[in-house]
């Protein structure tokens, strides 16, 4: 009894509750299991168990399930030639298409001029398109040459530098 004494002093047991255990009445405080207002399981309505087919029909199913088992063993072989093309579409509602979809067309965008329509070109430089009236372009490489000081605006003073007071 001494060790009963001693067990039920544990930091995580308290006396009390170490007899409530002992006795079970800590198990009237604990909620029912789930379940006990339902009715028992009959098991009279369990489906009998289904009849056995015939052997030989079970032998040819295995032999197909066999032979299918030995092709997935092998790789498939490339395709090539008329057998390359995909059907157009598989058999369903809605229809499945044999092979992805082509990608989008893209329209090619008219070349950008590197210097604006008025503007004398200068040396190197290509004619760009076949409109007689568009600018010429810059042959590939040939770098456009900086603005002039005129076209940067009027020249002023830099801006006043602000105080941190």
């Amino acid at each position: 009894m001494p060790f009963l004494v001693l067990a039920a002093c544990s930091a995580q047991l308290s006396p009390g509750r170490f007899a409530g255990d002992l006795t079970g009445s800590s198990l009237e405080e604990r909620l029912a299991p789930p379940g006990l207002d339902r009715p028992l399981p009959n098991l009279a309505s369990v489906p009998e168990r289904p009849a056995r087919p015939d052997p030989a029909y079970r032998s040819s199913l295995e032999t197909s399930l066999r032979a299918d088992r030995e092709a997935s063993a092998t790789p498939l072989a490339p395709r090539t030639g008329a057998n390359a093309a995909f059907p157009a579409e598989a058999p369903g509602r809605p229809p499945i298409p044999g092979a992805p979809p082509p990608p989008p067309a893209l329209v090619r965008a008219d070349p950008v001029p590197w210097v604006a329509p008025g503007i004398p070109l200068p040396a190197g430089t290509v004619s760009g398109g076949t409109d007689p009236g568009a600018p010429a372009l810059p042959s590939p490489g040939a770098v456009p040459s900086l603005p002039t000081p005129d076209m940067l605006g009027p020249a002023s003073a830099p801006p006043p530098v602000p105080s941190l007071r």
